[in-house]
């Protein structure tokens, strides 16, 4: 049952599992780094702050600086890179952990605080791998904010204004989609506390998010939000209106069924509650949210090609069906029964998390490989994508940078090298018989950009990767 203080449980059992979840998140991150900082985004983010010396805030999404702090400062000390490489993949975690830590400890919320903890478990399993995404952050970051006004409702005095204008500026950069987390949560802590919680500063903040939202769209666009926009409403109007028909349907229920089995479970749970106490309001919120919210993703991209791409997006249905079970299901509860439930699930997710790593591993191993089987003293190489592995998680624009960071992991700075993929390499012509320059499929820079301490690539010609 829920304590006095609100919001919290009467042991400490459940939050001390909490911790240990998140422990173990950090655990497992720290485990499997080489699969998560040498993969795409992180491995890129990483070259460029090798070679640039600062943070790498793509796109307006400030929020990622945070997690760059700590491989940063490697960087800096001029730390091995398999260090950075570690730092990197542990950062996500920690800023999790610290996300949990600050909603149980200082804002005295065990049910976000689990909500917390569910997020980042119960609907994730490539993107475990592919931590880079802003929202990832952004939702942990919502669920603060949300016990930050939980705690303080009343907003009656400035400093608390001021927390409330800043996080919601943070949250409407930290990613485009975070805004339906927000108003979700907003709409139903508005109707679970009704005149409790609902007044003119629950107003003016969900105002404010509005006028934030307006602003970034209108006078901080972006290219790559923009491109985003475009290609949803060019598919508004392309496929109406024929929207059932997408294969990303039938995927997201495949996988729902098959790898985020809980969240088809806990949604018929929230669901047979709500019709059972005629919650109809509320039953109303979990699924009109949460199917305008597949339907907005699935127009966006028809055939979700990329899983561990689009599962990041997924994760937000967590926030619809926990939050509600977390709220209106566990107080009627024993403590000792969620405990076990939880440890359950905690204990099943992390394990599946874990024997998931192998296709990620293949793909470093895959690049690792082939550059040690070539003379040492070759250290660029180009080959077509027909000749490379790409039914695999294996994606030509990033293996320039992931070449580097990986070889120089593996063999040390004077082994490091560099491999291009692409599946038209001779429109790179002339470049690959350059000495001074480092191609990638985007662009090719003059080698004086690199970082000599890290990538110290001598000055010779690219060569055909051999069979």
């Amino acid at each position: 049952m829920e304590s006095k203080q609100g919001y919290t449980f009467t042991g400490p059992a459940l939050r001390l599992l909490g911790y240990a979840g998140m422990i173990a998140l950090v655990i497992l991150a720290a485990v499997f780094f080489r699969e998560r900082a040498w993969f795409l985004d992180i491995a890129y983010q990483t070259f460029l702050m090798v070679n640039e010396g600062t943070v790498q805030v793509m796109v307006n999404r400030f929020g990622s600086a945070v997690v760059q702090l700590l491989p940063l400062l490697a960087i800096k000390a001029e730390a091995p890179l398999a260090v950075v490489s570690l730092l990197y993949s542990i950062s996500f975690p920690l800023l999790f952990l610290f996300f949990y830590w600050l909603t149980v400890k200082v804002l005295r919320n065990d049910r976000l605080g689990w909500a917390i903890v569910l997020l980042y478990t119960l609907i994730v399993y490539d993107a475990f791998y592919w931590a880079t995404s802003e929202q990832q952050q952004g939702l942990g970051a919502v669920l603060v904010f949300f016990a930050y006004w939980l705690r303080f409702p009343r907003q009656d005095r400035r400093w608390m204004w001021l927390v409330s204008a800043l996080g919601v500026v943070i949250l409407a950069y930290y990613h485009p989609l975070i805004f339906i987390s927000f108003f979700f949560l907003w709409a139903f802590f508005g109707l679970h506390l009704r005149e409790k919680l609902v007044g003119r500063p629950y107003w003016l903040m969900a105002g404010g998010m509005l006028l934030v939202l307006a602003v970034k769209s209108l006078i901080f666009a972006n290219w790559y939000d923009n491109d985003k926009y475009s290609t949803f409403s060019t598919n508004l109007v392309k496929f109406f209106p024929n929207y059932f028909d997408f294969p990303a349907h039938a995927k997201f229920l495949e996988n729902a069924l098959s790898l985020w089995y809980f969240f088809p479970v806990f949604m018929l749970l929230v669901t047979a509650f709500y019709a059972y106490r005629r919650y109809w309001l509320k039953l109303a919120l979990v699924w009109v949210t949460g199917l305008g919210y597949l339907m907005l993703l699935h127009i966006g991209a028809p055939n979700a090609t990329n899983r561990f791409y689009v599962e990041v997006n997924y994760m937000a249905l967590t926030i619809f069906v926990m939050v509600p079970f977390l709220f209106d299901i566990t107080p009627l509860l024993r403590e000792r029964t969620l405990f076990w439930l939880f440890a359950g699930i905690l204990v099943l997710r992390l394990v599946t998390i874990a024997a998931h790593h192998t296709p990620f591993e293949e793909r470093w191993q895959w690049i690792a490989q082939r550059m040690s089987a070539t003379p040492p003293e070759e250290q660029r190489f180009f080959l077509d994508e027909d000749s490379a592995p790409m039914d695999t998680l294996l994606m030509s624009w990033a293996v320039p940078y992931e070449s580097l960071i990986i070889t120089h992991c593996r063999s040390g700075r004077e082994g490091v090298k560099t491999l291009l993929i692409h599946p038209d390499t001779l429109r790179f012509g002339a470049d690959l018989h350059r000495d001074s320059v480092f191609i990638t499929p985007f662009q090719t820079f003059p080698a004086s950009i690199l970082n000599r301490h890290y990538f110290p690539l001598p000055e010779q010609d690219y060569f055909m990767l051999s069979q």
